[in-house]
C-alpha cells in the first residue's frame, strides 16, 4: 500500500469502531496519556486537539486534568495550507471560530507554544511515525518548534487497529516521542529514517 491507501485503510478501520467501544477505548487512552503527563516535568502548556473524523476524544479529561494542575491547554489552528499550526489558549466555554478547513478553533489572536502536543494519529508504526490526513501540518509544526529552539514532547494518540508494520515515512516526517492507544503506551525508537 502507498501512504494514501494506508490512510484510507486506517480511516475505514477507525470509523468502523462501535461508539460504545470507542468511548471505552478513549477512557483507556486518556489514562495512558495521563500517566505520561504525570511522569514529565510540569509543562508550560499542553496542546490538545478537537476530535474529528472518529479520532480518540481526550479533550474533556485533558481540560479537567490541566485545570487541577494549573496548566494551560491550547488547540491547534490552521491559518493556511502548507504552514505550521499555531496554538491558541482554550478552556471549556471559550469563544470559538473556524479555521481554513472549517474546524472549530479558539477565537482571538493570542498564540502560545505548548511544551507537550497531543497528536491525533490516522495510522502509525512502531518507529513512531504517523500518517495524518496528508497536509503535513504536524510535521511542519514540530519542525518549527525545533527551528525556534523550543523543546516539545509529541504524544501520538490513536487506536491499535490502525497500527502498520511501516508507514514509509518521507524525508520531512518526524516521529512521535510517545504513542498511546487502548493497548498501552510505548516510546518508539525515535530515529530519523529516509
Amino acid at each position: 500500500m502507498d501512504r494514501a491507501q494506508m490512510r484510507r485503510w486506517a480511516l475505514a478501520r477507525r470509523e468502523a469502531i462501535a461508539p460504545e467501544v470507542r468511548r471505552a477505548w478513549d477512557e483507556t487512552i486518556w489514562q495512558g496519556v495521563e500517566e505520561i503527563l504525570a511522569a514529565l516535568p510540569a509543562p508550560e502548556g499542553i496542546g490538545g486537539y478537537w476530535a474529528v473524523r472518529s479520532e480518540p476524544d481526550v479533550l474533556t479529561p485533558l481540560a479537567a486534568w490541566a485545570a487541577r494542575h494549573g496548566i494551560g491547554v491550547a488547540l491547534p489552528v490552521a491559518l493556511q495550507k502548507g504552514a505550521p499550526l499555531i496554538f491558541r489558549p482554550w478552556r471549556p466555554g471559550s469563544p470559538m471560530a473556524r479555521d481554513v478547513f472549517g474546524l472549530p478553533v479558539p477565537a482571538g489572536e493570542e498564540a502560545v507554544w505548548p511544551a507537550v502536543l497531543l497528536v491525533p494519529l490516522v495510522a502509525f508504526d512502531a518507529a513512531g511515525y504517523r500518517i495524518g490526513y496528508g497536509g503535513g501540518f504536524y510535521d511542519r509544526t514540530l519542525a518549527a518548534y525545533r527551528a525556534a529552539g523550543r523543546p516539545v514532547t509529541a504524544i501520538g494518540v490513536g487506536y491499535e487497529c490502525t497500527r502498520l508494520p511501516d508507514t514509509h515515512p518521507g524525508v520531512h516526517d518526524l516521529p512521535m516521542d510517545w504513542i498511546v492507544t487502548e493497548a498501552g503506551t510505548f516510546q518508539p525508537a525515535a530515529r530519523k529514517r529516509v
